[in-house]
């Protein structure tokens, strides 16, 4: 019995551990675990050929096979085929360049033109140029009793010299100036002092110049100008001015130092008042310093510049100090550019430059220096469109010993006949002034190579310090306050050019010395005279024949007007020339 016991005992034993086992495994979820791992490259996987999975699941296009045929349609045909050639490029004409060219031109009061002009390359770094120039009226103005005729001489030789480091500019330049002391106040009834006259006066300017530019040491330029004048009645001047720019860059900015040295020598065989051989000798050092900006929107100079004169006239003081400024601003966007600009100078005025102004100059009169302790421009520039810039300012300026020029008195010495001395020539008076006034210009650029220029300015003088002088002036001799100046070339084509300039001067006043016999000449009153407005109207015409050969038709004075820029100077009538140009090659 018992060992029927034990087998029961094991059997439910065996049967409760089986359903345990069925319970519990019908309770345990079913999970998905996945396991992320990071990627870490391998060298070995660079050349590993990367395969794309195959969709399994979508079915294969098939291919349908479509079946055509061709078959063909008489058709009548009315096409010719051209049987041309093929096109030749014809190359474009070079028009052939002349290094020299020759005028000669002729026209009414015997005026006489010449012009020749070569230009030489001695290699490709250098080249030497020379030229003369001739022109003259060989007829007297019938309205004179003296001799007008005048004539302009030039001969010029150059020589250019240029590499990527540096270039140079040398010439010896000569000019002659003939014309007459024609223009008497009172004619003159004597005969002996109209024998023994002789109003002829010859002006020579002979001028060497050298100047030199570097373009990386921080001496930028050299330049050497020297001057000598001389002329019929013995008088002479040497001129010598030294000036150079040394320059070095600090980031954006430039430091320039600009020393300049000038002499001046002057010897007159007679003062007009005393009569006595009289001589000039004037110099002075220049040295400026400045900081300057130019790049950006925004622009500017700001130094000071220093002068030391040397000689008599300027012994009570030698030195001076004037303002270096200037600032400019241009938008990025916008032509408007403004500018503010502000110094001064020292000027040595001489005998050669008061000459160039007014040629009738009596060779005898007096040399001081100009001081102008500060000046000011503001204005703006413009630009409308390429090539077009409109430019205005006004202006303002402290003049001490400002030059005017007037006429000389009457001096009849049957003994000692001098052409100039008969109210005829001007002499320079010195005053104190202020400048004031407003200058525009409109000018352009064409890209055929011509241009245009309108300018214009008003000026108005104030004298001071009138108590200082033996006689008052009420306004500053021969300056005009209006003058206009429309001047330009145009182009048509290749052949014909024309070219203008017309020059307008407003009223102006003059003065000259009311001379008595048996007076005094310093102590002869001064008398004024208003001296009319005139308008110079000049054009010029050129046309092309052909590449050697060209005809050119010129017109002065074409309003007639006998105007008188300087008192009792009459000018020659319309004017008319006419010319030809030859272009040809000269070859050593």
């Amino acid at each position: 019995m018992n060992k029927h016991i034990s087998i029961s005992v094991i059997l439910l034993l065996v049967s409760f551990f089986m359903k345990s086992q069925e319970k519990e495994k019908d309770s345990i979820d079913v999970q998905e675990v996945t396991v992320i791992k990071s990627y870490s490259p391998s060298l070995q996987d660079v050349f590993k050929i990367l395969q794309s999975p195959e969709d399994i699941l979508s079915e294969e296009n098939k291919k349908q096979e479509v079946e055509y045929r061709i078959f063909s349609v008489p058709v009548a045909s009315t096409f010719i085929p051209s049987k041309g050639s093929a096109r030749k490029l014809i190359p474009k004409k070079i028009k052939p360049q002349f290094n020299s060219n020759a005028s000669l031109g002729f026209g009414n009061f015997n005026q006489l033109l010449a012009e020749y002009s070569t230009y030489l390359a001695l290699d490709r770094r250098q080249r030497i140029d020379w030229m003369f120039r001739y022109n003259g009226f060989l007829k007297n103005l019938p309205e004179e009793d003296l001799p007008t005729k005048q004539g302009h001489f030039l001969l010029n030789v150059s020589h250019q010299y240029a590499t990527n480091k540096h270039n140079s500019f040398s010439q010896v330049n000569f000019r002659q100036h003939q014309q007459q002391f024609y223009g008497l106040r009172t004619p003159i009834n004597d005969a002996f002092i109209r024998e023994n006259f002789l109003p002829q006066q010859k002006l020579n300017y002979i001028s060497i110049t050298s100047k030199w530019q570097w373009y990386d040491p921080w001496v930028k330029q050299l330049a050497l100008h020297s001057f000598l004048t001389t002329d019929s009645f013995s008088s002479s001047e040497v001129e010598v001015r030294f000036d150079s720019k040394i320059q070095q860059a600090f980031g954006g900015m430039a430091v320039s130092l600009l020393p300049q040295f000038t002499y001046l020598k002057t010897a007159f065989k007679e003062d007009f008042y005393t009569r006595l051989e009289t001589d000039y000798d004037l110099g002075k050092a220049d040295l400026a310093l400045f900081a300057s900006k130019i790049r950006g929107k925004f622009k500017f100079k700001v130094g000071a510049k220093g002068t030391y004169g040397v000689g008599d006239a300027f012994s009570e003081q030698p030195l001076y100090v004037f303002p270096k400024v200037s600032f400019t601003y241009l938008p990025i966007k916008g032509n408007f550019a403004p500018f503010l600009e502000a110094d001064g100078d020292v000027v040595l005025n001489s005998y050669r430059s008061f000459t160039h102004e007014n040629p009738y100059m009596a060779p005898g009169i007096r040399l001081e220096p100009t001081i102008i302790p500060y000046r000011f421009r503001l204005g703006t520039r413009s630009k409308f469109v390429s090539g077009w810039e409109f430019s205005w300012n006004a202006l303002y300026a402290e003049v001490n010993q400002h030059p005017l020029m007037q006429n000389l008195g009457a001096d009849i010495d049957r003994s000692n006949v001098v052409a100039y001395r008969y109210g005829n020539a001007f002499e320079s008076i010195y005053t104190d002034l202020t400048k004031s006034g407003v200058e525009a210009q409109l000018s352009a650029a064409f890209k055929n190579g011509g241009r245009l220029r309108f300018k214009a300015a008003y000026t108005d003088y104030t004298l001071k310090n009138q108590s200082d002088q033996p006689f008052a002036y009420p306004n500053a001799l021969n300056l005009p306050e209006l003058s206009l100046l429309f001047d330009g070339t145009l182009k048509w084509g290749e052949k014909i050019s024309f070219q203008w300039h017309i020059k307008h001067l407003g009223a102006r006043q003059n003065g000259y010395r009311d001379t008595f016999l048996g007076q005094e000449l310093e102590n002869a009153p001064v008398l004024f005279e208003d001296l009319a407005a005139f308008t110079q109207v000049d054009l010029h015409l050129n046309f092309q024949l052909n590449e050697r050969w060209g005809f050119y038709l010129k017109g002065n004075n074409l309003t007639n007007e006998p105007f008188y820029q300087w008192s009792n100077y009459a000018v020659y009538g319309t004017q008319i020339l006419v010319g030809m140009r030859y272009n040809f090659d000269l070859a050593f």
